[in-house]
């Protein structure tokens, strides 16, 4: 049996499919190039909007708008903290030595030297392409996936993961020996 749309069915699609472009472009804009986050924050803002579709319909057009873009952004920024907040979780004095797999590596001793909190404030200091490639390689994922989530290439991952450790390494040693020179003098 075939059920028909009643005319709130059809206006809500009219709508979404009238919206969704821009709802896109904007995504694209927060995301990057990330077609998948993309895609997913639109959907996301569109069921939002259809389970308040009854409040929606007896808006304006600009408002309707407005809030969209108002869903969107908001959406956008509590992945962002989700994001960050897991990031935080994979990243703690345990395992920040497996990061830095590079023969000048600071030796394991120093890590003892850091907190955690000082850990976590160093990483959440770099610039946002470094952090959040560190953050990615700290969750597992290899550079050829890093670069498609950024949208860059694997040799910009490689680059911006090298900056990266080299300026939490440089940090994290100096702090360390200075502390470690207290601690045995």
């Amino acid at each position: 049996m075939k059920e028909e749309l009643d005319s709130s069915d059809m206006e809500y699609a009219v709508f979404a499919v009238r919206y969704q472009p821009s709802l896109v472009a904007v995504a694209r804009n927060l995301c990057g190039r990330n077609a998948s986050d993309c895609a997913d924050l639109v959907q996301d803002v569109l069921l939002r909007a259809l389970l308040k579709w009854d409040k929606l319909q007896s808006w304006t057009e600009p408002e309707r708008r407005a809030w969209l873009v108002r869903v969107l952004h908001n959406r956008f920024l509590d992945q962002c903290r989700r994001t960050r907040s897991e990031a935080a979780n994979v990243i703690n004095l345990g395992n920040v030595h497996k990061l830095f797999e590079e023969p000048d590596a600071p030796d394991l001793e120093l890590w003892e030297c850091i907190t955690e909190t000082e850990l976590r404030e160093a990483v959440a200091s770099l610039p946002y392409n470094l952090r959040r490639t560190f953050e990615m390689h700290s969750e597992g994922l290899r550079h050829a996936e890093i670069g498609r989530h950024l949208g860059v290439p694997v040799g910009t991952v490689g680059t911006w993961l090298f900056h990266a450790r080299h300026r939490l390494r440089d940090q994290f040693l100096d702090m360390a020996q200075a502390r470690r020179k207290r601690g045995n003098g």
